[in-house]
């Protein structure tokens, strides 16, 4: 029984000294807008939002490429893809509502047919009719339901670790299986 109590206790002081030596505090939007918001990004407005976007590659792209971020990222995540594509194909990518330097959603109303609705604005103001869609983790996730709800403004999904999907595992890892064990009462 020691020894789990020391093990917490370690865990938790670890915790303390990794939040410590890691936090920052918040910036405004402002201060990032030099090191993240260089050429080629420029700001659009889209649903009342100032919106940070990358637009690159031949403007006659009849299905141009739209990359979404996932979680805790930006348009930047897309760097690699959008420097090997740009020469060929049109690459769009954009940080969503309350990422990167787009800032907050103006209702502060975030997932599902929301961020559905923004990316269909986005498409909207851009006269794109059609495109592949793209998507990391939460990217892919509104992705793959904009396609499902709008199926004509998609040729094709591209999914990397799409989340959201309704899935029965066949197996789980066991860090999930751990973190699903009640702990005893009093801890």
């Amino acid at each position: 029984m020691m020894i789990i109590v020391g093990v917490v206790l370690g865990i938790a002081v670890l915790t303390v000294v990794y939040i410590a030596t890691c936090w920052a505090p918040e910036r405004p939007l402002q201060d990032l807008q030099p090191r993240w918001g260089f050429a080629p990004s420029v700001f659009v407005k889209v649903d009342g939002m100032r919106v940070h976007l990358r637009d690159e590659g031949p403007q006659d792209d009849p299905s141009p490429i739209v990359l979404l971020h996932g979680t805790v990222s930006s348009l930047h995540t897309w760097d690699g893809w959008a420097q090997d594509l740009k020469c060929d194909r049109r690459v769009i990518r954009f940080d969503l509502p309350g990422f990167g330097l787009t800032g907050p959603s103006l209702d502060g109303l975030y997932g599902g047919e929301n961020d559905v609705q923004f990316v269909i604005a986005l498409l909207d103001h851009l006269n794109i009719d059609r495109c592949v869609l793209g998507g990391n983790s939460l990217g892919g996730g509104i992705s793959w339901r904009t396609a499902l709800l709008h199926p004509s403004r998609v040729e094709k999904l591209l999914l990397v670790d799409a989340n959201g999907y309704p899935m029965c595992a066949v197996s789980k890892p066991l860090a999930f299986y751990l973190a699903g064990v009640p702990l005893p009462p009093g801890w």
